[in-house]
């Protein structure tokens, strides 16, 4: 209460309450200091209705949890190199000597495989690229729909939705003086975007979609590949095209610019990999890399190395220096559709696959050092490093974007992301473990249940031990001295169907009403409906039970009760006469089964309508039954 009324009066407090207008008296924790004058309805009303909205904060996700600039700036006066460095052991209170990801030497601090958040916003389209800001403050992601989406860098929540195009974005990219970012789509429109994200241009680049986007080193020129097989290079200021790069046989996929000289990169849908000099139109160099379509290129942070990535499920490191092949990693179940340079670690990369998973590599190891095989439910089409190493956001066609950390010291590492990455005889343990809590916590929810009813619902020969009732309801159980009454169960199913055509005809729907109760997932009521249908079945017609448990038939008379006046029937008409009586007895037992079934069915409805249980626990009684 304190706090919201000093929220209160730094607000509305300065402001003296108009003239004439309703006032009231300062009231609770207010009154104590004098500073504060009276606030005017309206501005309490409106500070309600600000509070109420806003609702209670809720905790953000810890990325670190302890400031690691601040504990590197701390130690480094120190440290005289590495081996000056605090060892990290497996156990929680390591983490407050955890530094950022520049200050370790091992490739290994760069693996972010721990999951961190999924960001999905209202308007659900395929994401098709993503990228943070240079300041690493906000994620941008392009959609299907045209449109650029802000989230927050540190709280992973929502900020902004702006509609940037008419039609799918395809690339976006910040210039290297992080003051400009350009976008383009599928009709081949280019815009500038100001670090405000307010647009200042648009202009026509390509007819065809545009696939990628570079900038030069000096930010002055940018370079755009198409689907209408050109590289075209481009004056920033001006928005003039200086050059057309003429030589690929099919659509380039991807270019990028070298990052400290003028050479140009490009990877085509003819397999091939192209260096250009983009003062000139001339072709520098081909080079016949994949078995199919090369779906990305990059440099590599020191200039030396670039990537291509393909369709053919490999990735190749070429050196620049012999234009030779000198690693193939292979670790992708289908075609690899994007890769990303790690920002502070030159020789760790990442990749994307269309299976949806994410690998880690290592320019020394041809196997993946870490992987992530269910990071999407879609292929990943992009994904981009935070500046500073330490997070990974990946965005994919299932119309979402996930961000990815590194495992923290005193993490046990089994989730469904990380199993993988254990020693042999931990995966196994945890996956059974992974198994095990899916089928005790299944995602399907259920209402909460009386427990009256949890209670009723077992089957005959199972838990027969619990059964303390000497009889049974029918219809929703059995006891251990209770007998199977065909001719019973016939009519109840009769009784149902004929409650369920009626309800139809009158606009009611059973299936509605409580099958979200009581029905489980399609394939379960798939399964059980069949059963159910065999039982009415078997029921309804005697001649499908097998020959050692068919009941004998019964056949009810007009005139259950004898005459008084009838004659005393001929030694002939003896089994007629037997069978007469059987009949009578039959339909005498009927009646009274009946009977007893209306009473049953009274006490069991006003059982019912009285509520839970005292003490009740809202799971017990609810998900074991369905299961069962």
């Amino acid at each position: 209460r304190d706090a919201n009324s000093t929220a209160m009066a730094d607000r509305f407090g300065d402001q003296s309450p108009r003239q004439g207008g309703d006032s009231l008296p300062t009231v609770g924790p207010m009154r104590r200091d004098r500073r504060y004058r009276q606030v005017t309805v309206n501005q309490l009303q409106q500070y309600e209705s600000m509070r109420r909205n806003k609702g209670v904060r809720k905790h953000r996700k810890a990325v670190d949890f302890c400031p690691t600039i601040i504990t590197h700036l701390r130690k480094r006066m120190f440290q005289r190199d590495a081996r000056d460095r605090r060892a990290l052991f497996p156990q929680k209170s390591y983490r407050q000597d955890l530094e950022p990801m520049f200050a370790y030497s091992n490739p290994a601090m760069a693996f972010t495989t721990r999951y961190i958040h999924t960001s999905m916003n209202k308007q659900r389209a395929p994401l098709h690229c993503c990228s943070w800001t240079p300041d690493g403050r906000r994620l941008i992601t392009a959609s299907h729909h045209g449109e650029l989406t802000l989230w927050n860098g540190k709280e992973f929540t929502f900020e902004h939705l702006e509609p940037a195009h008419k039609h799918p974005i395809r690339a976006m990219t910040w210039s290297p003086d992080d003051m400009w970012m350009i976008t383009s789509d599928d009709e081949g429109i280019l815009k500038y975007w100001q670090i405000s994200m307010t647009n200042v241009k648009e202009f026509e680049g390509h007819r065809e979609p545009i696939r990628d986007i570079t900038f030069a080193p000096t930010s002055k020129k940018f370079a755009t590949c198409s689907d209408d097989r050109t590289i075209r290079v481009w004056d920033f200021e001006e928005c003039k095209m200086e050059q057309t790069l003429k030589g690929h046989g099919w659509d380039v996929k991807s270019v990028d610019w070298h990052p400290t000289k003028g050479l140009l990169l490009s990877g085509s849908k003819d397999n091939t990999i192209r260096l250009w000099d983009p003062r000139s139109e001339n072709e520098l160099c081909k080079i016949h890399a994949h078995n199919n379509l090369i779906s990305s290129v990059r440099w590599s942070p020191n200039g030396l190395w670039f990537l291509s990535a393909s369709r053919d499920q490999h990735v190749k490191i070429w050196d620049i220096r012999n234009l030779k092949s000198f690693r193939t990693f292979i670790g992708h179940k289908k075609e690899v559709t994007t890769i990303a340079w790690h920002p502070s670690i030159e020789e760790v990369f990442s990749s994307g696959g269309y299976e949806g998973s994410v690998n880690f590599w290592v320019v020394d190891q041809t196997n993946p050092q870490a992987s992530i095989l269910n990071a999407h439910d879609h292929s990943v089409w992009s994904m981009d490093w935070h500046p500073l190493g330490h997070v990974l956001a990946t965005c994919s066609s299932d119309k979402s974007a996930k961000y990815w950390g590194r495992n923290l010291p005193g993490d046990d590492m089994k989730d469904v992301y990380n199993a993988s990455q254990l020693p042999e005889n931990e995966k196994r343990q945890a996956y059974m473990e992974l198994a095990e809590e899916a089928r005790n916590n299944p995602k399907t929810s259920f209402r909460r249940r009386n427990k009256i009813l949890s209670g009723l619902n077992e089957l005959q020969g199972e838990d027969q031990e619990d059964a303390n009732a000497e009889e049974a309801i029918p219809g929703m159980g059995s006891a251990k001295t209770a007998k199977v009454d065909a001719k019973q169960i016939q009519d109840l199913f009769k009784e149902s169907s004929t409650k369920k055509d009626s309800q139809k005809k009158d606009g009611f729907d059973t299936r509605n009403h409580r099958g979200r109760e009581f029905n489980r997932d399609r394939k379960s009521r798939g399964r059980f409906g069949d059963q159910r249908r065999d039982m009415r079945r078997d029921i309804e017609d005697p001649q499908n039970f097998p020959p050692s448990n068919r009941p004998p038939p019964l056949r009810v008379s007009q005139d259950p009760l004898p005459s008084a006046a009838a004659p005393a029937p001929a030694p002939a008409q003896g089994q007629a006469q037997a069978q007469a009586q059987v009949q009578v007895q039959v339909q005498v037992q009927a009646e009274a089964d009946s009977q007893a079934l209306t009473a049953s069915r009274a006490s069991f409805r006003e059982v019912s309508q009285g509520g839970n249980l005292e003490g009740e626990d809202e799971g017990e009684g609810g998900g074991r039954d369905r299961d069962r």
